[in-house]
């Protein structure tokens, strides 16, 4: 717990802003002796972070007053309408924003307000009368109804922006916050804060993940009992969750979490099927277990990042259906391409962009190449045609997926630095992806027409190109053409 908190504000010490801050110094000051005093409250993240001695960023506010939120902005853009842009209502959302242009100079204080983008809201009461949907019903309710709504006691912090005293209205969010407890309203029923808005199970495995804090038995029940619910969730709400956590590197967790809630096999079926998927043992290795628990290792020694953890999440998605049971023996032939497509159409179904798609996809279909090369010598021919084949922009990306793997078999045998001093070595002669000559070059020197046959000459000249770099030299245009004609003849 000490040891996440301290590595949280770390990182947010590198990308917070004091701007938020200063917005808030500002309210300070202006809220007095106006309608709003004591009526305009941070809320959420800003103050639980405050609470844990973290930078506080992300100020959302809202307001007790029936309008407050559009009264409230247009107050700030009256009063400072050069600096402040002009109010703006989200698309859909009872929620006005303004942006602070420049920093201010309000009764004679300087306010570094530049930069800052706030949302603010009405105090709300919500229903949700579509069982089928998130589809939700907001109106004006109170400071007590607007934290009943709210997913976690550690997320219902109201800090009054006009005293400057926080209010706990649970009872019970300062101690959870302080503690490291994720629970809901002492007074509100978790299954019906779930049902409403599945998407809070997700927020759950996100912040439990992230912050590694406690969750009592009583909630994990409550998720299991709503699990199923989770499928009324849009694939892009859920993904936005998951890349939140990826980015911390804490996929693993996550994983382990959702599968423990029973989140797992609605969100990713094709991970849960890995749960009990054997794994052989005859050569020693693979001493872990099955292959989720492999997985698991392998997204421990995974790097943080949407590539690199949901590569290592996939790279042996392929192996339930290729599992072949000989006796002892068990052999996955093939899983790597297999688990290429499936990876292709699970990141689809989650609305992955196309390029992140692409690239995982590589990543999982090459993931076995490294360990093959590094297995014994080999030359540096073998290794040029390694990277050119994967790509120079993803080499690397699997290289670290490989050595992830390897330090996810127990017991672990990691060749992978070896291999990557060595193809190091090789690149020291510049890798090129295409040959010297050209289809139609090729064409004309040797007098034929397009097929086969073109394919054939060029594959000839990048094997020479690649004996020529372990040379350490550069085949030429004039040398591409004489060793065409002296291998194929021509005209």
């Amino acid at each position: 717990m000490d040891l996440a908190v301290e590595i949280i504000r770390v990182a947010k010490e590198l990308i917070s802003s004091p701007q938020e801050k200063e917005v808030e110094r500002l309210m300070r000051a202006f809220l007095k002796g106006t309608p709003f005093a004591n009526k305009v409250f941070a809320a959420g993240g800003y103050v639980r972070d405050e609470v844990l001695g973290l930078p506080a960023k992300d100020l959302d506010m809202v307001v007790e007053m029936r309008d407050g939120a559009q009264k409230l902005t247009k107050a700030i853009y009256r009063a400072f309408p050069g600096q402040v842009s002009r109010p703006r209502q989200m698309r859909n959302y009872p929620i006005w924003v303004v942006s602070f242009k420049e920093d201010i100079t309000y009764e004679g204080e300087d306010y570094g307000t530049r930069g800052a983008e706030i949302e603010v809201a009405d105090t709300q009461s919500e229903s949700f009368p579509d069982e089928e949907s998130r589809q939700r019903l907001t109106e004006y309710g109170d400071l007590g109804q607007d934290v009943e709504r709210r997913d976690f006691t550690v997320n219902m912090l109201m800090k009054d922006l006009t005293s400057g005293e926080v209010k706990d209205l649970t009872g019970t969010s300062v101690q959870d916050i302080k503690k490291g407890v994720l629970r809901g309203h002492p007074g509100v029923d978790f299954v019906k804060i779930l049902n409403d808005d599945p998407l809070r199970m997700m927020r759950l495995v996100r912040f439990q993940a992230k912050y590694g804090w406690d969750v009592p038995m009583s909630v994990m029940k409550d998720v299991r009992k709503t699990s199923k619910r989770i499928q009324i969730v849009s694939a892009e709400r859920v993904r936005d969750e998951l890349i939140k956590i990826m980015k911390l590197g804490k996929l693993g967790k996550a994983v382990r979490f959702m599968k423990a809630l029973g989140l797992l096999r609605y969100v990713m079926p094709e991970i849960q099927a890995l749960s009990g998927t054997q794994q052989d043992k005859s050569r020693g290795i693979h001493q872990e277990g099955d292959v989720l628990r492999h997985t698991l290792l392998v997204l421990k020694n995974a790097k943080a990042g949407v590539e690199s953890q949901m590569a290592a999440l996939l790279h042996d998605v392929g192996k339930p259906a290729t599992q072949n049971v000989m006796g002892d023996l068990i052999r996955f032939i093939g899983h790597e391409k297999v688990g290429g497509e499936i990876a292709e159409a699970i990141m689809r179904r989650l609305k992955f962009d196309r390029s992140t798609v692409k690239k995982v996809r590589r990543m999982v279909e090459n993931h076995m190449r490294p360990h093959d090369l590094s297995r014994g010598e080999v030359g540096k021919k073998a290794l040029r045609k390694f990277v050119r084949n994967v790509g120079e922009e993803t080499v690397d990306a699997v290289l670290d997926l490989a050595e992830a793997d390897a330090l996810g078999n127990l017991p672990p045998e990691n060749e992978i630095p070896r291999l990557r001093e060595m193809i190091e070595d090789a690149r020291k002669v510049p890798i090129e992806v295409k040959a010297p000559l050209n289809g139609n070059e090729i064409k004309d020197i040797l007098g034929i027409g397009s097929g086969p046959e073109v394919g054939e000459a060029v594959q000839f000249l990048m094997d020479k190109m690649d004996d020529y770099a372990a040379r350490g030299e550069v085949m030429s245009k004039d040398e591409a053409r004489k060793l065409l004609l002296d291998e194929f003849g021509g005209v």
